[in-house]
């Protein structure tokens, strides 16, 4: 595919409890892990998401009710049509001994991360964290993969607190080599702030305020980095991350304006 909008019917719906679907498109491109698609509800807006699975013929697209757009997304039913464009961005490089930090939603991409893994043999770790149980969505084929640990804030799933906890010793235990992490802005600020003192490359999936998705309008730009985060990202490494000073602070609204 490409940046022109094309539409394609919902082949299927899941619900994984109250404002968390998936939904399945036919497949008519290729993505690879941390790539994004702007996805078009007619009438309301464009937004962009991850791809969270490719399953044969088919991609899924998971999201959690957040705004206007996710709210009217959540009435969508089987067999009406959305527009898709894309993939855009740069996703995920693949390494081996790495955990999966994934927070609330932020869990989407990082399942066809773990995909992609487990096909090229590579061992990882999630340490998948939520709210609440149902919103640890794919739990059972995290598990099938690999070695799981889950947190949720209500302690119904797992242990009662956050992913970056027990982070420290689940690296030292496992002896992890490479962290991903997607999920919630506030999450990569306390995983920074432990994993950088020893030393551990990383990845984080980050997300803004997207337009374009083509690196035009500059919307997407982290401040002092110069990235476009559209082009050179989503997925940002360590590198990458130490000319970026807006983390965890101020991003910008649909206007530009800092929020």
């Amino acid at each position: 595919m490409s940046d022109l909008m094309q539409t394609f019917p919902i082949q299927k719906i899941i619900e994984h409890g109250p404002g968390v679907k998936s939904f399945y498109f036919p497949k008519t491109f290729d993505v690879r892990a941390g790539q994004f698609v702007n996805l078009w509800l007619p009438g309301v807006d464009e937004k962009p998401f991850s791809v969270s699975a490719v399953m044969g013929d088919w991609i899924e697209i998971s999201v959690k009710r957040y705004g206007p757009f996710t709210t009217a997304l959540m009435e969508c039913r089987e067999g009406d049509y959305l527009g898709l464009r894309g993939p855009f961005g740069r996703g995920f490089t693949l390494q081996n001994n790495a955990l999966l930090i994934g927070g609330g939603i932020g869990i989407a991409p990082l399942r066809l991360l773990a995909q992609e893994l487990n096909v090229r043999g590579l061992r990882f770790v999630s340490l998948l964290g939520a709210a609440t149980a149902y919103e640890i969505i794919f739990a059972r084929d995290f598990q099938k993969q690999s070695v799981c640990y889950f947190t949720t804030d209500d302690g119904s799933m797992g242990k009662k607190g956050l992913v970056t906890d027990d982070l420290v010793d689940i690296i030292a235990k496992e002896k992890i080599e490479y962290i991903y992490a997607a999920g919630p802005e506030i999450m990569f600020v306390k995983t920074k702030e432990l994993i950088d003192p020893l030393g551990l490359p990383y990845e984080f999936c980050m997300e803004r305020y997207m337009k374009c998705g083509i690196g035009i309008c500059g919307q997407c730009v982290l401040d002092d980095s110069g990235l476009r985060l559209c082009v050179e990202g989503p997925v940002l490494n360590r590198d990458d991350l130490k000319e970026v000073t807006e983390l965890g602070l101020l991003h910008r609204d649909a206007s530009g304006r800092r929020v």
